[in-house]
């Protein structure tokens, strides 16, 4: 990337669910997979018709799991994917404050800054022609008027008939080959004087809002992976690079259909005040949540530090381990208050005697990658060997939808000796190679990689440089999602919105080591298996006591850590 450009990449994480990801607890027992095709279109059709768009997500999701190849699905995903974007682009509080200061023409020179990011930096660039963009646009906007924050903040007094009119208008609006950025910012100019003639004055913030909502289009409509980022979410990027959040310090999900506490954080005000794993949350702030989303539960549990939230929880205790009916619920209400919590990437724990002859095992999960991610692996290596010699590591990625991708590679050079990890292609030089060990480690035991449907992105990098570059690894699981790209945080900086608003964009599209696409096609495991999660683990100990008994002992090696080449943080 040149400087000349004038945009500076910062590569990133956002530590969120991604909408159609469930977690690995609220997948149910499968059904006949042409009943399960049916059961999910239908459910995808009425939560979309309810405007429910997450639930439409993950059932458009679940439908590609079983068919990669379905169209209608992929575009079902997408459709309900920027409606959600949108909804949620309007309900951040934050990004209404910014529009309502910007200045309509500042909005325009931003919406030239995106189609120029995205003409320079997007692979394909059949996607981001003038023309493509101008329509992305125009489709986006017409979202927009269907989505009552927008109509609620921006268009008040607009009759239903007058929307409709325009919405028409907006369908049916052609236009000439457009071959240079003024041509293209003529057009979006007529769009609005058009909506100007159709709807009445428009206010200044209502003007810029038009603008945004072009920019966003441009953004959200290349790929599924692409989006316009608000002020809200790139705060939350930042602060989900550095592993730190700002919460009460607990994950929320909703397991067995219960919404409950998922995890608890060291360090937090959660923590301190003995909230456990499987509390089953009841109320925020007052509000019933139990029917409500885990996303939309945790959103409400992420406000600014210093922030007070009261939460009451109900805590199931069994009385009698032989009797499960036999149990005590204790309602507890309890005040947290919001701060920066660190969030832990990996854990670890020992196998003890896991192949019956009293040998040790090591287990690490890691969760998703974040830039502490090398460093906890290394120490958790060191950790697990510190006692009993082990004699084979399980590496579960299962549920790790990626994250920091130069963590992923650093992490496969702590078990490769030399070769090539990951192979990126993509317009620039510095993605556009083979990445290959530069310091490769020394750690030589057998290594059993645990896999699944949700395993995707960076995670598949690591699975898929220990499958086909790392002699005595084995894969046990479920083919992993398939999504082979990377994505840069790229940051406006241009004011009044500088470091204020980005896109997400992608940026280089990534292959195995023997050159194999990971999108649409993921990784397959050497062992296929459907069971529970720790008969999974079970699976894999099996697996990997054969592995070491084929093989000859191979020491641990401590490792120094390998040279992370440059100083961007590229994610996938």
């Amino acid at each position: 990337m040149t400087p000349q450009m004038g945009f500076a990449l910062v590569m990133a994480w956002v530590m969120a669910v991604t909408p159609g990801r469930a977690e690995a607890a609220d997948i149910e027992a499968p059904l006949d997979k042409d009943k399960e095709k049916v059961a999910l279109k239908e459910k995808a059709l009425k939560a979309e018709a309810d405007r429910r768009w997450l639930e439409a997500c993950r059932a458009n999701d679940d439908l590609l799991k079983l068919d990669r190849t379905s169209q209608e699905a992929r575009e079902g995903y997408q459709r309900c994917l920027r409606a959600w974007q949108l909804a949620a682009r309007h309900g951040d509080a934050p990004y209404r404050q910014t529009l309502a200061r910007l200045s309509p023409s500042h909005a325009g020179d931003t919406y030239e800054q995106v189609v120029s990011i995205l003409s320079v930096a997007y692979p394909d660039r059949t996607r981001t022609t003038f023309n493509a963009l101008f329509q992305a646009g125009l489709q986006e906007l017409r979202l927009a008027l269907d989505e009552p924050l927008f109509k609620q903040h921006h268009l008040p007094a607009a009759k239903p008939l007058a929307l409709a009119a325009y919405k028409e208008r907006l369908a049916s609006w052609t236009t000439k080959l457009l071959t240079t950025r003024k041509e293209l910012r003529d057009q979006v100019q007529m769009v609005i004087r058009s909506a100007a003639r159709d709807l009445g004055a428009l206010r200044q913030s209502t003007i810029s809002a038009i603008w945004m909502e072009f920019a966003a289009g441009a953004c959200n409509s290349v790929d599924e992976y692409s989006s316009f980022l608000t002020p809200g979410v790139m705060g939350a990027i930042q602060a989900a690079l550095r592993g730190k959040l700002v919460g009460v310090g607990i994950e929320v999900g909703v397991v067995n259909g219960i919404l409950q506490i998922t995890a608890v954080y060291d360090n937090s005000s959660a923590k301190k005040e003995r909230l456990r794993e499987g509390d089953r949350i009841k109320k925020v702030d007052g509000e019933d949540v139990e029917k409500q989303t885990a996303e939309v539960v945790a959103n409400k549990l992420r406000r600014a530090a210093g922030t007070t939230i009261a939460l009451e929880v109900e805590r199931v205790t069994s009385k009698d381990p032989m009797d499960p009916t036999k149990v005590e619920i204790d309602d507890l209400k309890v005040k947290l208050t919001c701060r920066a919590v660190a969030i832990p990437s990996v854990s670890y724990r020992w196998l003890k005697n896991f192949d019956g002859n009293g040998n040790v095992a090591g287990y690490i999960r890691i969760r998703h990658f974040q830039d502490s991610t090398f460093g906890e692996v290394k120490d958790t290596l060191t950790k697990l060997n510190a006692g009993d010699r082990i004699q084979g590591l399980i590496l579960d990625l299962r549920g790790n939808p990626g994250g920091v991708f130069k963590s992923a590679v650093a992490i496969a050079e702590l078990f490769m000796t030399e070769g090539v990890v990951v192979i990126g292609e993509s317009p620039f030089k510095e993605y556009n190679r083979p990445f290959k060990v530069e310091t490769g480690g020394g750690l030589q035991l057998p290594v059993v990689v645990l896999i699944d449907g949700e395993t995707a992105s960076a995670a598949e990098v690591l699975a898929g440089a220990l499958k086909e570059g790392r002699p005595g690894t084995k894969i046990v699981g479920q083919t992993s999602y398939g999504k082979g790209s990377v994505q840069c945080v790229i940051p406006m900086d241009k004011a009044p919105l500088e470091r204020l608003v980005g896109i997400r964009l992608t940026v280089a599209k990534l292959l195995s080591p023997s050159g194999q696409p990971y999108t649409g096609r993921g990784i397959r495991p050497d062992y296929p298996v459907d069971l529970s999660w720790e008969e999974t683990i079970d699976e894999a100990a099996q697996r990997l006591m054969e592995l070491i008994q084929s093989m000859p002992r191979m020491p641990m090696t401590p490792t120094d850590p390998p040279r992370m080449a440059g100083d961007r943080n590229m994610m996938s």
